[in-house]
Order: C-alpha cells, then structure tokens, then sequence
C-alpha cells in the first residue's frame, strides 16, 4: 500500500560551513523563540534560518520569512555548503539515546513516500491539525519547494525484515553521524545498493502507514500536490511533487515509544487557570508518601481508560483532577470520540478540556513541554514554573488503534521521543524531474 522511493537528498557538506552538530535543529514544531534565536546564534548555516525564519517589521509580499528562507536555500546550494547526492538512495537512520539506565537504539530509514489521500487508508493520522500551521508550513513549501524535514511514520512488521536485512549496512561506519542537544546520537547510511532498495519496498508495498509526527507537513504537501497538478493540468503521477520526505520506522519494535507531554504552567497564568479548572474539575490535593504513589504511576504509557491529572505546585504537594461531568464533556468533544476507540476516550477528554484551558488563559510559548516527570517537578521547585500539570503518555497501541479507527485526539498529544532531525536529508522539489523506474 505505501509506494516508496530513493531519491537524491541534499545534505549539508562536512568540508563547507560549520560541523554538523551546529547546523541541524529538531522539527518546527518544537522550536519556541528561545530556542530558535539559540540556534540562529549557533550558526550562520543553521537550518532554523529556513525552516523558521524570523518576521520584520514592514515585511510583505515581496520581502517576507519566506521569501528570504527561499533565498537562502538556494544561496547556500550555490556556495556548496548544501549540496545534492549524485545518486538516488534511501538513507538508513538509527538513533541512540537513554530513558533512565536504559539504553535504546531506534531504526528506521528514510526515503520518499507518494502522497496519498487520507480516504484511501494508506494513509492514517491521529491527530488533529490547525489551519494556520497548515497555512504556514504551504507558504514555506511554494517558496522553496523542499522538504527540509522528513514526515515520521510508523509500519507494523512483527518480523523485523529491514532491521535484519540492513543489519549488515550499520557495521560500516556511518556516512553521517551528530549529537543533539538531548544527548541523541543519530547515524545515517546512504544506501544505493539496488537489491536491497527493492527488497525493502517490497516490505513496505504490502503495509499502511500511520503518522506519527508531522501531520501538519502531510496535509501541507498534499495541498501542495494539489496546487501543483491543477497548475499542470496533466500529469503521469511520477512528477517529485507526488512525493514526500519520510522517515519510517517499525512500530513493533521495542525501540519504538512513545514519552509523555507534561505542560509546565507559568506564575502569570497559574491563577487564571485555576479559577477555570476548579469549575470543570474536582481537586484532591496529596502531598507526602500519598502524592508521591501517584506520581511514580505516570511514567506508564497506557490508553488512558483510568485517566487521571495530576498538578504539582511544589514542595512535594499536588492535586488530582478528575473531570466533574465526564457526559457533559463527552457531549462537548464528541467529534473527537466518534471514531476512537471507547478505551481512549477519557484520556481524549482529558487531554482536550485541559488544553482548551491552557489556550484560554496563556500563549502559545508560555509554560513550556517537558518529557520527564522528574524535570517538570525540577521546573516547578526551582521557580521555573508555578504548576506542572502531569499527563500520562498513550502508549504505541493505543495511538495504532485511535488511526485504524479513523479518530484524532488533540494537536501534540502524543511524543515519539526522539525527533527525527530537520536538514540531515532535505528532499528537493524540481520541476522537470520525476521519480525514475529505480525500482
């Protein structure tokens, strides 16, 4: 069902510029502008200078974020320090990184993916999406018609076909290696070697693929694809723009997890958000051996069914949230139930009542995400927070089985930790080329 392809992705060259490690930058989408004016400090090449370029005062049609992203771009591929693959391939990418004592090796590859329409099922997100993130991401993609970060999806294959077939590519030393902030190693191989490439489609010809992260950048390429074949009015289905960056990973291997997302909540907006949450929700403050129980529980990945959030406000105390009228909100985020799972629908509620909160009484940037139970509490008793509300994460079944049913849960309810990196392969929109017969 998913019909993939090598292609020639442009990399940023180790003999130009500056070291890859200063370069590269997670997705978008988890850049806030502390971050991003880091990474533009960071280097002159970073990738946040396309992906997120600044706006200015007296920006327009002509002079804007994007159109000087799109300058940029070719600007840098004209001095050599982007440059293009001679030949197609699909880059192999592992990640290495800890949870705890525990030491976890993701795998996955990259290639490009054509374009399919969520109807058909090949397809399936699990997340709701926002008009003007779409808006955004489509601005970026007309200028500089690339894709600078690959779409992270999930296949299911109990056997582990293309980690046992590939098992002998990752003893090389990897053509491409860096660390990131958090500590990730990621390694990738360029693989040409025909036979191999063809096997690997093969194991992916026959599988759906779900959408882990990057649902706003499938949705922009398809009304991309779109635009482009309206403009064409012809078209043989092999044109680049019929193609997405992906990257693919097994969802049955181990390695695959999901982390949760644990909302930080700032001193200005702690009390207004209060005042909203005590209307929709009964509170049980805990503290001491009590609070902790319900603390070392959140850690779990799960479906939710028993849901419960918690909020620490410091020095070893918190509440439990548990929603006043589940009917009432069931009424009220009944498009976000209809087609999930009935386990998932209280961690749905959940999830969405607090976030409509969070949106009513703050911006976007103020608060902040953290992964890890200990840091959110970290945050909240060193005054880098006044509240952290803890949200138990949904585990890789339950996010496979709110897709197959056709559901979507609330924008960036669910982590795959790590990211895929945005600019270690960026896949080139040209017109005039198409995806060869390679395979």
């Amino acid at each position: 069902m998913a019909q993939i392809a090598p292609f020639r992705g442009i990399c940023f060259n180790p003999s130009r510029g500056d070291g890859l490690d200063l370069v590269v930058s997670p997705p978008y989408d988890v850049i806030d502008s502390t971050l991003q004016q880091r990474l533009f400090d960071r280097s002159s090449y970073n990738i946040v200078r396309l992906i997120l370029g600044t706006t200015h005062d007296g920006d327009d049609a002509e002079n804007n974020r994007y159109t000087r992203s799109a300058v940029l771009f070719q600007q840098w591929r004209d001095e050599q320090v982007l440059v293009r693959d001679e030949e197609p391939a699909i880059y192999l990418y592992d990640q290495h990184y800890q949870i705890g004592e525990q030491a976890i090796v993701r795998k996955g590859f990259i290639a490009l993916a054509r374009i399919e329409e969520f109807a058909s099922g090949m397809v399936k997100p699990h997340e709701q999406t926002r008009f003007d993130w779409c808006r955004d991401r489509l601005q970026l993609l007309r200028h500089c018609r690339a894709n600078f970060s690959p779409v992270f999806s999930l296949y299911s294959d109990p056997c582990c076909v293309v980690e046992a077939m590939t098992s002998g590519v990752r003893k090389e030393a990897p053509d491409l290696e860096v660390s990131d902030d958090q500590g990730v190693r990621h390694k990738l191989w360029k693989i040409h070697d025909r036979r191999l490439i063809m096997t690997i489609s093969e194991v992916l010809d026959a599988k759906p693929l779900l959408i882990a992260d990057g649902h706003h950048r499938y949705e922009t390429a398809l009304n991309y694809r779109d635009e482009q074949r309206e403009k064409q009015g012809e078209f043989s289905g092999k044109e680049t723009f019929n193609y997405i960056s992906m990257y693919f990973s097994n969802m049955e291997d181990p390695s695959c997890q999901t982390v949760a997302q644990h909302r930080l909540i700032s001193a200005r907006t702690y009390d207004p958000f209060w005042a909203q949450a005590t209307i929709v929700f009964n509170v049980v403050a805990l503290q001491g051996d009590a609070w902790q129980e319900r603390v070392d529980q959140v850690p779990t990945p799960g479906d939710g069914h028993d849901m419960e959030i918690l909020l620490y406000v410091g020095n070893g105390k918190g509440y439990v949230l548990t929603l006043k009228d589940l009917e009432e909100q069931s009424q009220r985020y009944r498009h976000l139930l209809v087609h999930a799972p009935s386990a998932t629908h209280r961690a749905i509620l959940y999830r969405a009542v607090l976030e409509q909160l969070l949106c009513d009484v703050a911006n976007e940037e103020d608060g902040g995400i953290v992964h890890q139970v200990a840091d959110a509490l970290t945050c909240v008793d060193q005054g880098m927070a006044r509240g952290a509300l803890l949200f138990p994460a949904l585990s890789v079944a339950t996010v496979r089985d709110i897709a197959n049913a056709g559901g979507k849960i609330p924008e960036c309810s669910t982590c795959f930790f790590p990211s895929v990196l945005s600019g270690l392969v960026i896949n080139p929109i040209v017109s005039g080329e198409q995806i060869g017969d390679f395979l």
